[in-house]
């Protein structure tokens, strides 16, 4: 199995660029990185000036046409030959369906901006994906030094020792499963290392980006300096600055747009006809006016009317749902957060005294005052305090990315938010 392990993590190595950059960068860098050159926002916003292009569209004028009708034969010396235009004309159709296609990229333009967010928060949870796997190494690394030293000090027992033979063996199976589950997490690593790159999604692929911090035990974690302002304020955020709710709103503008041009259609075209006719015989000759109505009998557009008011009641409640379960999400991810900062504060006070009592039971095991199997149990239970505030702090941090993504603004980060409300 060790080498099999091994294996894998040479070849995953070896597909690693050997020009590759490797720069290390912080969370905020990262973000405002991806939010200027992330491919697949780029062409996404493309879609913008593609409704641009749209609105121009909305706001055309009809073609005129050019008519004639010539007689031949003896019927064409009495009778009038015809060249003219024919010039359509809407009828109050095209500054409605505008203001139609300008609501609709108003609706794009938000949902962008969801997306700008969305992809905040996925390069903030790919970034501390890496910091995290970063410090399960750290762990096991910490932990293969210690068995290490374990076997190093229970081969140099005197071999007519009690338990001299298991206790070396113990030791050296416990010494090797270690290296396994380190080259584990080594691989994982490199895996969360790929997908926050993946996720940057840049067009230089000769450069690969790291995390700025070495692991979640140091000194100081900038990614945990979060000052949580009251609820109140949070709701208040998320119900003037949430891109969710703005689309909603969006969605209405949109469905009362769209109801306004399917009304529209109703009105009857005019057809405006002109121009210069003469007789064969050249006798006669002059000009011409008409003109017809596009009258709506045989199909009158009340399904598409009926369609666009159904579609404008559904944008409106869907409105209202969504307000309503927004306010219990945020109520949700507070209290998550608060008790997972208040959790943090308690396991930093546990590693420290857990690291004590490791550091106490491996002098006591040095001086042969008690046997390897309690120094066993005493560093798996140090491991489990290891793990647990790793993941206590996950818990912290992504409750935290769900807070921001129901708020629709990261308010932590933005202190002219709090003036402006």
């Amino acid at each position: 199995m060790k080498k099999i392990v091994t294996l894998f993590i040479t070849l995953i190595l070896t597909v690693l660029p050997s020009s590759a950059e490797i720069i290390k960068i912080s969370a905020d860098d990262a973000v405002r990185l991806a939010i200027q050159h992330n491919l697949e926002l780029q062409a996404k916003r493309k879609e913008i000036e593609a409704l641009q292009q749209e609105i121009k569209m909305a706001n055309a004028l009809k073609n005129p046409q050019i008519q004639s009708t010539v007689l031949m034969g003896p019927i064409g010396r009495s009778n009038a030959s015809q060249a003219g235009l024919a010039i359509p004309i809407e009828i109050l159709k095209r500054g409605v369906r505008k203001k139609a296609a300008i609501a609709n990229m108003n609706l794009l333009e938000n949902k962008i901006r969801q997306e700008e967010l969305n992809l905040k928060l996925d390069v903030m949870s790919a970034y501390f994906d890496v910091v995290y796997m970063k410090s399960v190494v750290s762990i096991l690394q910490q932990r293969e030094e210690l068995f290490r030293k374990m076997k190093v000090l229970a081969e140099a027992k005197p071999k007519n020792s009690q338990n001299y033979e298991i206790e070396k063996l113990q030791s050296d199976i416990k010494h090797k499963k270690q290296l396994v589950s380190l080259n584990k997490a080594k691989a994982n690593l490199l895996y969360a290392q790929f997908n926050f790159n993946k996720v940057l999604n840049l067009k230089d692929t000769d450069t690969m980006y790291d995390t700025r911090e070495n692991s979640l035990f140091q000194e100081h974690i900038s990614l945990l300096d979060i000052q949580l302002p009251e609820y109140n304020t949070i709701e208040e955020v998320a119900m003037k600055y949430s891109y969710s709710i703005r689309i909603a709103y969006d969605n209405i503008d949109k469905s009362e747009k769209d109801l306004a041009v399917a009304k529209h259609k109703v009105i009857p075209d005019l057809t405006v006809i002109g121009g210069y006719a003469f007789s064969g015989d050249g006798q006669y000759h002059g000009g011409y006016a008409g003109g017809y109505l596009d009258l709506p009998v045989f199909y009158t557009y009340r399904p598409e009317v009926k369609r666009a008011k159904i579609i404008l009641e559904r944008a409106k409640i869907d409105r209202v749902s969504f307000e309503n379960k927004l306010k219990f999400a945020l109520k949700e991810d507070y209290n998550q957060f608060k008790y997972a900062k208040e959790n943090m504060g308690y396991y930093k006070d546990i590693l420290k005294e857990s690291d004590r009592i490791l550091k106490m039971s491996e002098k006591s095991y040095a001086d042969g005052k008690t046997s390897l199997l309690n120094m066993f149990i005493i560093e798996n239970s140090h491991q489990e305090i290891l793990n647990e505030y790793i993941s206590a702090m996950q818990v912290y941090y992504n409750s935290y990315l769900d807070l921001i993504h129901n708020m629709g603004h990261d308010i932590l980060l933005d202190e002219n938010v709090l003036e402006d409300l």
